[in-house]
């Protein structure tokens, strides 16, 4: 991201890490500033991305950052979070679900929040909103004052999420579909840039999760397959450095049919159930 970018009045764009995955969008973290400030993120642990996120820090908002406000406990959004509270002394606040995961990043949650709690920053209120499907301790945070929402990796600036071995496909649909009752203007994603058109991206992610999960089972309906076929099938030129990630998508693609009992596992194969 550019460095010293103002998304809106009071909320600023924070330049994390150069490290990326394969070339990808760097982590994205966010300020809101009122008279105090909060973190949204805190990208990886690396001790001189952490000293120039407390820098900018200390220009935009010196002395007042008072949470540490995690969408979800990966490396790449928590990491640096014990860096930034060691200096500053800052709360850190991660889900309910995410607690034991946190002690992974060297800290241990000073407020756990679930769905509904509000972190009030001088009257700017982040509204918790637990949207699982990336992780199952996933949240955005919503800025209602402003009408902007805070995805982590529920939501990116391109392309779709991967849903990882602690998260459930089905859940992530859902919470799209939750999303949709809030009023947003701007969203702001873990990785990439901003969305501007935040119900088209929300209705196109959800259309692309349906689409995808319709060609599995045209798939299966072929016969047995594996996942490592069905990917093969799925993405016939994808890199290999992709794959893995590739196949932790159709896995999760292929649990949410077995729990609506509409695959069956057989042996290390799949097929659509009779």
């Amino acid at each position: 991201m550019e460095v010293e970018t103002e998304i809106a009045p009071g909320v600023y764009s924070i330049p994390t890490a150069a490290d990326s995955f394969m070339g990808m969008y760097a982590p994205n973290a966010y300020l809101v500033v009122a008279g105090k400030a909060a973190l949204i993120d805190t990208g990886y642990q690396d001790s001189e991305a952490a000293q120039r996120n407390l820098d900018y820090i200390n220009r935009m908002a010196p002395s007042t950052l008072a949470y540490i406000l995690v969408t979800h406990p990966h490396p790449d959004h928590m990491g640096g979070c014990h860096i930034v509270k060691d200096s500053t002394g800052a709360q850190i606040v991660v889900h309910a679900l995410g607690a034991a995961r946190a002690e992974d990043f060297r800290v241990t949650a000073d407020i756990l929040v679930n769905d509904g709690d509000i972190i009030d920053i001088d009257g700017e209120r982040l509204e918790v909103i637990h949207t699982p499907g990336h992780t199952l301790d996933s949240v955005c945070f919503y800025l209602r004052g402003k009408e902007i929402l805070f995805t982590g990796d529920n939501i990116l600036g391109f392309g779709t999420p991967v849903i990882s071995s602690s998260g459930d496909m089905a859940q992530y649909i859902q919470s799209l579909q939750k999303l949709l009752n809030y009023r947003i203007r701007l969203l702001c994603p873990g990785h990439g840039p901003l969305v501007k058109e935040p119900e088209r991206k929300i209705r196109e992610l959800i259309a692309h999760r349906l689409e995808r999960e319709q060609q599995l089972l045209s798939l299966l309906g072929q016969g047995r397959k594996s996942v490592a076929e069905l990917v093969a099938e799925i993405y016939p030129e994808l890199d290999r450095r992709l794959v893995e990630l590739a196949e932790k998508q159709v896995l999760a693609h292929i649990n949410k049919l077995i729990q609506e009992d509409k695959v069956a596992l057989s042996g290390n194969r799949y097929t659509v159930k009779e």
